[in-house]
């Protein structure tokens, strides 16, 4: 079995191009727009592609058997990147194609989640490429598994474990009280890439789509309760009322702020974390995501609760 990670200089991609060469070495090409120099001292193989330009796929493809789709981009190339992918793979024969898509698919509903509940129909720019992307991958005519991580945090991620940090350590997100009483849908890093490893080699995942999510998520509350212990920022603060209202007037002014500065030459300037109206949501949303169709089709092993945390707080300290 040959693999080609598309999207190996991600945060996902790239831990499963190491977790592949740990396995078998020479067994994985990382696909990139340019090369590693992490990657070339371990002799992993890098294939220089870009799944826009469909022209750089086949060299990349020639005598893979397997493929994981891990790109990010925006929706727009989300949709053609996978596109090409795609055609590419089964011009070169791939045998299977493993994508990570997410449970942005489902929009905000709420409840109990399956694997073949419907997809939202109130989901954002990105859930609506997410969709478009799983219904070109059904329809592709290869042997397909379509992965959906939930809020994916530990080391490395920046919105669920290095935002969540900065806030709890600046006193503005902490016990929520009733507005934190949803449930958390974290995965580790770490269960991703050991899902997208069975996906690789289970016949039995073949054609099926997994939500991956904590089986057993704690509240919002408890998840911010339980980090801000493991990273000191105690004592955990409440938040009132009023504090909470300022956020939400403060959203919007700090998320067009962030925007301006990305797009110029100013990326060094500190700008505060905003608490958008989508990201507060989910505080309180009421939902949990069915593990039993991926408990025992892919079987992974999950990480507790209380080590995840560990694992993410240790990381997070290392940044400081």
């Amino acid at each position: 079995m040959i693999t080609l990670v598309a999207g190996a200089s991600g945060f996902v991609g790239s831990r499963v191009v190491h977790a592949l060469h740990s396995r078998l070495p020479g067994s994985v090409r990382a696909g990139l727009r340019e090369d590693r120099a992490d990657f070339a001292r371990l002799g992993i193989c890098q294939s220089i592609m870009d799944a826009a330009r469909p022209a750089t796929l086949p060299p990349a493809l020639d005598g893979v058997t397997h493929v994981v789709n891990a790109i990010m981009a925006s929706p727009a190339a989300m949709i053609g990147t996978t596109r090409n992918l795609l055609a590419a793979a089964q011009a070169a024969g791939v045998k299977r194609f493993v994508h990570l898509s997410s449970i942005a698919v489902f929009g905000g509903q709420e409840g109990l989640i399956r694997d073949d509940s419907p997809y939202g129909a109130d989901v954002d720019a990105y859930g609506a490429a997410k969709i478009e992307c799983e219904r070109l991958v059904r329809a592709s005519g290869l042997e397909w598994v379509i992965l959906r991580p939930a809020l994916i945090h530990g080391a490395g991620s920046e919105p669920w474990t290095a935002r969540i940090g900065r806030l709890l350590r600046q006193r503005r997100l902490g016990d929520l009280a009733e507005r934190g009483d949803g449930l958390c849908n974290l995965i580790l890093v770490e269960d991703v890439v050991a899902a997208i490893l069975a996906a690789l080699d289970r016949p039995e995942a073949a054609g099926h789509a997994f939500n991956l999510a904590d089986p057993d998520p704690v509240t919002w509350n408890r998840y911010l309760m339980d980090f801000a212990l493991e990273i000191g920022a105690t004592p955990v603060h409440r938040l009132p009322g009023w504090q909470w209202k300022v956020e939400k007037l403060a959203a919007i002014p700090l998320k067009l702020t962030a925007i301006a500065r990305d797009k110029t030459k100013l990326g060094s300037l500190p700008v505060p974390d905003a608490i958008t109206p989508g990201f507060a949501r989910l505080f309180a949303l009421d939902l949990r995501y069915d593990p039993a169709k991926a408990d025992r089709l892919l079987g992974f092993p999950r990480t507790p609760h209380a080590e995840g945390l560990r694992r993410a707080a240790i990381w997070f300290a290392s940044r400081r």
